[in-house]
């Protein structure tokens, strides 16, 4: 409701009961807040930066008479926390854009290569599990059906990897192949994802995976375990192939 009391203005000064009256009128909820909090003077600036309005600050019960000054001291607070605020949040948007998959939401692969390089740099102590998953088909729907169809299959994978392994990294390594990172990882609790992974995915008529995992008992030996995983889901994707020739990749 600030944003209508303020308009076209640069802020709102309320210094006397006349303003007060004129608050009770356009804003009743407001004033009750006001009068409950034993607010008899305010400024309220916004904090707006390349047209976006990001927030308020404000300053109650000051001195009347120096009104001017005050509202000189906050409208040059007001203009450089706005600059940092947007700074930051540019930072944030930037960051997002380059560790993100806007497709997935997952992290993609730059994401992936500098996790991995961390932890074969750091210690060991944990287990790490490595998961690959492939797209069985995808270049046939894209083929059949378009882009659009094939961008779907896609964002469906994702969010059956993300039902299935909550909590855990997940990588869109290619165009149709993810990767999965399990700290402290178990042998036999991936191959029980990996069988709901499958599961999941007969909810959806044309979603098969082929799925291939390893598990290293040293983090600094992820780039091992993530050969293994991919040999063996390479033979997992030929065994479907062979089953399926017609979904077969030109």
């Amino acid at each position: 409701s600030w944003a209508d009391l303020i308009a076209g203005s640069d802020c709102l000064i309320l210094k006397n009961e006349q303003d007060l009256e004129m608050i009770r009128e356009k804003n009743p909820e407001w004033f009750t807040s006001l009068m409950k909090a034993g607010v008899n003077s305010l400024v309220l600036f916004p904090l707006r930066a390349r047209g976006e309005l990001l927030g308020y600050i404000w300053a109650t019960n000051f001195d009347v008479e120096n009104t001017i000054r005050i509202k000189e001291t906050l409208e040059l607070t007001s203009f450089f926390l706005a600059s940092e605020i947007a700074s930051y949040q540019m930072f944030n948007r930037m960051k997002i854009l380059s560790t993100m998959d806007m497709l997935t939401g997952v992290y993609n692969r730059n994401e992936m290569n500098n996790y991995v390089d961390a932890l074969c740099e750091g210690e060991s102590g944990k287990s790490i599990g490595i998961v690959f998953v492939d797209l069985n088909g995808l270049k046939l729907v894209n083929d059949s059906e378009g882009h659009i169809a094939g961008d779907l299959l896609l964002k469906n994978a994702a969010m059956i990897l993300q039902n299935v392994f909550v909590g855990n990294k997940i990588y869109r390594a290619g165009g149709d192949e993810f990767m999965v990172m399990v700290e402290d990882a178990a042998p036999q609790v991936l191959e029980w994802q990996a069988e709901r992974v499958r599961k999941q995915a007969e909810a959806y008529h044309n979603i098969s995976f082929a799925i291939g995992f390893c598990c290293e008992k040293d983090s600094r030996e992820v780039r091992r375990a993530m050969k293994i995983a991919d040999q063996r889901m390479y033979e997992d994707k030929k065994r479907y192939y062979e089953q399926y020739p017609d979904f077969k990749r030109g």
